[in-house]
């Protein structure tokens, strides 16, 4: 009897830790709400999915790699390439690792993955998607706010990005980013 009341206080004492937990205050709501307001146009990869969180920023030489590349003809990196005129985000047909593209490795673009989903619905890391009209103005400025906070070679990698995307824009064509 006196092992079956303590088991019950362990029980009780497990659902009210579980339910502070879970629960959380209302002022923790109210900050979670906020932050909802502020969310990205489509969904965002969680931090370190797919790069552990200090993979790229504490291993000698990750500089390089969180650096534009061109040039590049195998690997793990996404491709960004300027679009054809009247090109459509169905296109599925792609000529890769072209010299002209510009090449941003695994690493990296899982770091700037938030201004890439902030500026175009849907976008996806392992898909082709097309960036044109608002879609690559709204990319640029996303870059640009990202460089700003960042630090080191991913906020220079970023202002790259985003002169990239300016200029696209300016010229009225689009950037395909094409998945790894």
């Amino acid at each position: 009897m006196v092992y079956e009341a303590a088991m019950v206080r362990v029980d009780i004492a497990s659902v009210l830790v579980v339910s502070m937990v879970l629960g959380g205050c209302r002022s923790c709501d109210e900050e979670k709400s906020a932050a909802a307001d502020a969310a990205a146009v489509g969904p965002t990869m969680p931090t370190g999915m797919l790069v552990p969180n200090d993979g790229p920023s504490t291993a000698p030489g990750a500089g390089a790699e969180l650096r534009v590349t061109r040039h590049a003809k195998g690997g793990a990196f996404s491709e960004i390439q300027v679009a054809r005129a009247g090109d459509r985000a169905d296109r599925r047909d792609f000529e890769r690792w072209r010299d002209d593209s510009v090449f941003v490795s695994l690493p990296a673009m899982t770091l700037l993955h938030e201004p890439f989903a902030r500026a175009l619905a849907g976008f996806d890391l392992f898909l082709p998607r097309l960036f044109d009209g608002e879609s690559l103005v709204r990319l640029a400025s996303e870059l640009e706010a990202f460089a700003g906070r960042a630090q080191g070679e991913i906020a220079v990698t970023a202002r790259e990005l985003a002169a990239l995307a300016r200029t696209t824009a300016a010229s009225g064509n689009g950037l395909w980013v094409l998945g790894i």
